[in-house]
């Protein structure tokens, strides 16, 4: 997919889901989110799960969901918090929710 030369120059050495957040996070300058709300903000379609014939949610497929959601989750959270450490977004604490945001320009350019 064609990207502005711009934007090529700006993200590069960026895995794709990082562009994503940092573009995110730079169109909304000024406002902070947690990792829940960066998440919806970029797309990220939450698992769905469903009942089985007698209304029950336990069942095999459901867990495999839910195991494979944690393992997104896990991911997604390590890969802002490594965006923290390279200076590619900020993050504050606030009670116990952790809010990420972009500073000035996209940090580090």
């Amino acid at each position: 997919m064609p990207m502005k030369v711009e934007d090529a120059e700006k993200y590069q050495g960026y895995e794709e889901i990082e562009v994503k957040i940092a573009r995110f996070l730079d169109e909304h300058k000024g406002t902070s989110y947690t990792e829940d709300e960066i998440k919806k903000g970029i797309g990220e379609i939450p698992m769905v799960y469903t009942k089985d014939e007698k209304g029950s949610y336990w069942t095999w497929e459901n867990a495999g969901k839910f195991a494979v959601d944690v393992a997104n989750s896990l991911f997604f959270r390590d890969t802002l918090n490594e965006m923290v450490k390279k200076k590619r977004i900020k993050a504050s604490e606030v009670g116990k929710e952790k809010y990420y945001y972009a500073y000035g320009k996209v940090a580090g350019f």
